[in-house]
């Protein structure tokens, strides 16, 4: 097991789904699987071990974004 895949079995183990993870590093649900599993290595993996670092210091475990920000208008905004 490399350094990655211990720290995304770290993160699951506190709770963190894989859309979680993905959503925190700007990757897909896919990714985060194939990293996890081995089958594929993250391309700036110092990178990626500093922010899986972050994430395991968090207190607070966010749910999976269903939309971009900012992508959704208001419906106060739309006319009538």
């Amino acid at each position: 097991m490399n350094e990655i895949q211990a720290k995304i079995a770290q993160l699951q183990e506190k709770g963190w789904t894989l859309a979680a993870i993905a959503d925190e590093l700007g990757v897909t649900s896919d990714t985060v699987e194939h990293w996890r599993a081995g089958r594929r290595n993250a391309t700036n993996a110092k990178g990626m071990l500093i922010i899986l670092d972050e994430l395991l210091l968090r207190k607070r475990i966010p749910k999976k974004k269903r939309y971009a920000k900012g992508s959704r208008k208001s419906i106060s905004n739309e006319e009538h």
